[in-house]
C-alpha cells in the first residue's frame, strides 16, 4: 500500500515575508500581540479573559492569505482609531516631499 506524499509548501517570497512582518509591527503599535498558531480556524482579533487583544493567524494558511488577514484587521483598527484607510504600498511622506 502506497502512502500519500505530503504536499510541499511553496517557497515564500522574501518581500512578502517582509510585508507580513511590517503589518504585524503596525498591529503591535495598537498594543495587540500577533500569534501565528496551527489549528482549524481562519484567524482574527480575539479578546482574552484579561481584556487584552491578540491577533491569531493560522500557520497552515498560505502567506498571501495571512497577509490578507493581517491587512484586513489593521484596516479595521485604523478605521476604528480614525486614522483613515491603510495601504502597505504607501511610501513615507518624506519621499513624497523629496520628489516635489
Amino acid at each position: 500500500m502506497k502512502r500519500r506524499q505530503k504536499k510541499k509548501k511553496p517557497e515564500e517570497n522574501p518581500e512578502d515575508v517582509k510585508l507580513f512582518n511590517q503589518l504585524c509591527q503596525e498591529v503591535a503599535a495598537f498594543g495587540i500581540e500577533t500569534r501565528v498558531e496551527k489549528g482549524n480556524f481562519y484567524g482574527g482579533i480575539c479578546v482574552m479573559e484579561d481584556e487584552s487583544q491578540v491577533l491569531f493567524v493560522n500557520r497552515k494558511h498560505t502567506l498571501d492569505r495571512r497577509i490578507a488577514l493581517v491587512y484586513k484587521e489593521l484596516a479595521y483598527l485604523k478605521e476604528k482609531a480614525g486614522e483613515g484607510p491603510v495601504s502597505p504600498l504607501e511610501t513615507p511622506t518624506s519621499e513624497h516631499s523629496a520628489q516635489d
